[in-house]
């Protein structure tokens, strides 16, 4: 989950490596650092610091120029807790090597203890000083094979960016599961975890697979196979979106740029799958689509808030289509020995692509021979290419760590399969007509619009917020469709204000949840008018009510009902039941972020968290 950088050409390598993790602190902001390299230079000039970017940032006055070789690193630690002596990147046992990593070595353990008896002392707490004494111990002059014989040792997920001082003329990377991306640029190059932080200085990327080795210099990339050290030919691809998309644009923070983005978002979704009434899904083939139509059932498998758009697609799926679906937990799935075949389509959902807990599941799934998707934000991530087929969700960069943007966007990607899959599939046209296709289509196209009308609501979501910021539990209550939206709306509470938060299906209130219920609880209850369960909804707020429980409803606008019964009422326009949760969760984003901010939380880095989990 931690972010690398690494640079090697003509310009100062310290700007440009700051630039790269300003870009990638999202990932991990426990401590930072660097290590770079002059022509002449006789050892590395090493800056870490604990705590965020900032912090390293401002060590960094003074410091040696006619650097043009370095790596860097921001932290989400594992091995060892935040601290200077722990943070990136680690040198090996004579300052000969410096590393930095992203990912978990599991035996470094018992690496540690054998280097340690042959002399090796270690200054930190972290796995990954393990692999740089590692690499160190095998160097003797031929730094690529060095790394080939430290992997072979090492079990576990990892990526690595590797420098000699014996060599400022080349950088050496390698990766199995956790993201790498080449930046390819005229006379330098560089290297990251992530594509943000190349966009500033080129648009022409390398994406490399697992197992695969690169060679860095200054006019030239070479790719090896990491285990036989072949070597590769790789394509290189174009950017198409530039970096001004991931700036703040004005606003206080990133999370609220990109709730503002949603109504975008969802409009560019439909104009690029919805053509002359019919969707179209250009990535995938005639092949493919054939035996989804023989498909039997489908498995949405992912984690966090994608798992919520997957709750919500099995609803979609098993409502709407009849078609028998399955939302699992990406850690639960592999573990519970699934029961998918050849017959099954498992579906992940993932906004980075790099989940590693998503991407096992995806290997287990095409290892039991199951068809498989990959719903993705980041073009040319490790889910999107493994999976048999991709649609990318195309939110565009999402930097605030609690996702709001991608969600929608995952949510209408979804929506949009499902109408393709009752408009294809032979044993599904009985339960789902044309007249329903063009119905859920015209609703759709309405979304872009029925958002901005949301969102003009914040000022009351803000007096809401005000009236609650000090309350520390907090239950959200759905039903059906809006189940889901009320573990969303429970999460983005306790990810970005810290405040406890637990979503239920609404009809389980009466098995345990209604005990917490007094005058100082605020309970959230979605409840939109078109939902076939609203009166059981209502119902449950009268129950709230009786108990003098603080009632903040979200539901269609015009109900005076549910209004009259509740204490704060957030309105969305009506739409279809199977469509709202995509405009109920927006107030919902809204009241955690004010909340947090009101609570001055760092919104869009809270504590303990990444954006992109790829550890187990």
């Amino acid at each position: 989950m931690c972010g690398i950088v690494g640079y090697i050409g003509e310009r100062e390598a310290i700007p440009v490596l700051i630039k790269g993790l300003e870009h990638l602190e999202y990932r991990g902001y426990d401590s930072a650092g660097i290590a770079c390299l002059g022509a002449r230079s006789s050892k590395f000039f090493v800056a870490k610091e604990k705590g965020k970017l900032s912090e390293l940032k401002a060590q960094l006055n003074g410091v040696p120029s006619n650097i043009h070789l370095g790596i860097g690193h921001t932290r989400w630690a594992t091995h060892g807790q935040p601290s200077r002596a722990n943070a990136h990147p680690h040198l090996g046992q004579n300052g000969v090597i410096a590393l930095v990593h992203n990912g978990i070595i599991e035996n470094y353990a018992e690496l540690r203890a054998e280097l340690e008896r042959h002399g090796h002392k270690f200054k930190s707490q972290t796995d990954t000083e393990v692999a740089a004494h590692l690499v160190e111990r095998y160097y003797h002059g031929n730094l690529q094979e060095a790394i080939q014989k430290a992997i072979q040792r090492m079990t576990g997920f990892f990526a690595f960016v590797v420098i000699s001082r014996d060599d400022p003329s080349r950088l050496f990377a390698c990766k199995r599961s956790n993201p790498l991306v080449v930046g390819v640029g005229h006379g330098e190059n560089f290297i990251a975890s992530d594509i943000s932080a190349l966009l500033p200085y080129t648009k022409q990327v390398i994406y490399l697979e697992d197992d695969e080795l690169i060679e860095l210099r200054c006019d030239a990339v070479t790719v090896f196979d990491l285990q036989t050290g072949t070597r590769i030919k790789k394509s290189v691809s174009r950017i198409n979106w530039n970096v001004e998309k991931a700036q703040k644009g004005g606003y206080k923070h990133f999370m609220l740029k990109e709730i503002y983005e949603q109504p975008e978002v969802v409009r560019n979704t439909l104009e690029a799958r919805v053509k002359k009434g019919k969707i179209v899904f250009d990535s995938l083939t005639q092949k493919w689509i054939h035996r989804l139509k023989q498909i039997d059932k489908i498995h949405f498998v992912s984690c966090g808030t994608a798992y919520h758009a997957g709750l919500v697609g099995n609803y979609m799926l098993g409502e709407s289509l009849r078609l028998p679906s399955e939302a699992t937990v990406s850690s639960e799935f592999r573990y519970e020995d699934p029961a998918v075949d050849e017959d099954d389509l498992v579906v992940l959902i993932t906004q980075s692509g790099e989940t590693a807990d998503t991407l096992a599941a995806l290997r287990e799934a095409k290892a039991r021979g199951a068809l498989t998707l990959a719903i993705v934000n980041v073009v040319g991530s490790t889910i999107a290419r493994e999976a048999d087929a991709v649609l990318y969700t195309h939110a565009g960069p999402e930097i605030g760590v609690a996702s709001t943007k991608a969600y929608l966007a995952q949510l209408m990607i979804i929506a949009l399969f499902s109408i393709f899959i009752g408009e294809i599939h032979p044993a599904r046209k009985k339960d789902f007509t044309q007249a329903k296709a063009r119905t859920l289509l015209k609703e759709l196209s309405r979304l872009p619009r029925q958002i901005e009308e949301t969102l003009r609501d914040e000022k009351r979501v803000e007096v809401c917020a005000r009236a609650l910021r000090e309350k520390k539990n907090f239950i959200y209550l759905g039903r059906g469709y809006n189940y889901p939206t009320a573990l969303e709306g429970a999460l983005k509470l306790k990810e970005i204000t810290y405040a406890h938060a637990h979503g239920y299906a609404a009809g389980e209130m009466k098995h345990g949840p209604i005990a917490l219920i007094d005058q100082t609880q605020p309970v959230i209850c979605i409840a939109p008018s078109t939902s076939k369960t609203y009166e059981k909804m209502v119902s449950n707020i009268e129950e709230i009510r009786a108990r003098k429980g603080i009632v903040i409803s979200v539901t269609t606008r015009g109900d005076e009902n549910v209004r009259s019964l509740s204490k704060y009422t957030f309105s969305i326009p009506e739409t279809q039941e199977m469509l709202s949760p995509i405009l109920a969760v927006v107030p919902l984003q809204l009241l955690a972020y004010k909340i947090a901010v009101l609570n001055q939380r760092d919104v869009d880095q809270p504590r303990n968290l990444a954006k992109s989990v790829t550890v187990e």
